[in-house]
């Protein structure tokens, strides 16, 4: 069996049954893999709030364990030290917020401090106020030109349905690809990042970091954005819950989240 050194693992969807809580046994399994040395390491879209307090429930902490949020933009051991970080500057801002509001589309934007921004004349999407909800750092009401000229963020989301996203997607990705990377990352989210941060380059810059090699690492997640983690490691794990692409491209295919697929699969690999 592999000796796996690092497990990154996706929160929604993957980690988190569809009620947003923890099994006790993907629980105990994580704690197993911890006790034996393993890295756990969180890899989520999610911001810092959302993601710290299911560290937390794993006793994922201290400075020499570590996280990755917003989509791969930030990386940050337990102790809350930034180890990297890549943002959007306050001009980009704008220019998402001139283009969404040409297609009467709705928006929010993350800087990093977990804070969620947008502007409204009518009314405020229920994915934005999902997402002020969960970074539990408040949502404010400003035009990028109420923000100063330095303010930067850490990405930008567009909000709709299933069938909205769908139907704007290819606009959007022709719009915006050549310079930042587009992706789902889950329903009501179509997310834009810097165009080099995703989390396969995230988990990459950790496993340098930890001297430790990416055959050495494993990846489980069921979305388009876990895809460039899946592709790089030693052991890309989809869920049964998957995307097609992601299930397609995966080295294994466990249980899905609502059956403790990540537990299963770290049991099977790691221990």
């Amino acid at each position: 069996m592999m000796a796996y050194k690092l497990i990154a693992l996706d929160l929604d969807d993957t980690l988190l049954t569809s009620q947003k809580t923890i099994s006790d046994y993907n629980k105990q399994a994580i704690k197993q893999a911890l006790n034996e040395g393993i890295k756990v390491v969180l890899c989520s879209g999610r911001t810092h709030n959302a993601v710290i307090k299911f560290a937390k429930q794993l006793n994922i902490t201290g400075s020499e364990q570590y996280m990755i949020t917003n989509g791969g933009a930030i990386i940050e051991n337990m102790d809350g030290k930034i180890i990297y970080q890549e943002m959007m500057s306050n001009a980009f801002y704008h220019e998402f917020v001139d283009f969404v509001k040409s297609h009467n589309l709705h928006y929010n934007v993350v800087d990093n401090h977990g804070n969620t921004y947008t502007s409204s004349e009518e009314w405020l999407d229920k994915y934005t106020i999902m997402q002020a909800f969960e970074n539990a750092n408040g949502l404010y009401l400003k035009e990028p030109s109420d923000l100063p000229d330095d303010f930067e963020i850490v990405k930008a989301i567009i909000n709709g349905s299933g069938t909205e996203l769908d139907a704007i997607s290819d606009m959007v990705h022709d719009h915006f690809d050549h310079d930042y990377f587009v992706v789902r990352t889950g329903v009501g989210f179509l997310e834009i990042f810097p165009q080099h941060v995703n989390k396969g380059t995230a988990i990459q810059k950790l496993a340098q970091k930890l001297d430790i090699d990416l055959s050495e690492v494993m990846a489980m997640g069921d979305r388009d954005n876990d895809l460039p983690m899946l592709k790089i490691v030693g052991k890309g794990i989809a869920m049964e819950n998957a995307v097609p692409e992601l299930k397609k491209m995966a080295d294994f295919v466990t249980a899905d989240n609502n059956h403790s697929g990540v537990g299963l699969a770290i049991e099977k690999f790691s221990l």
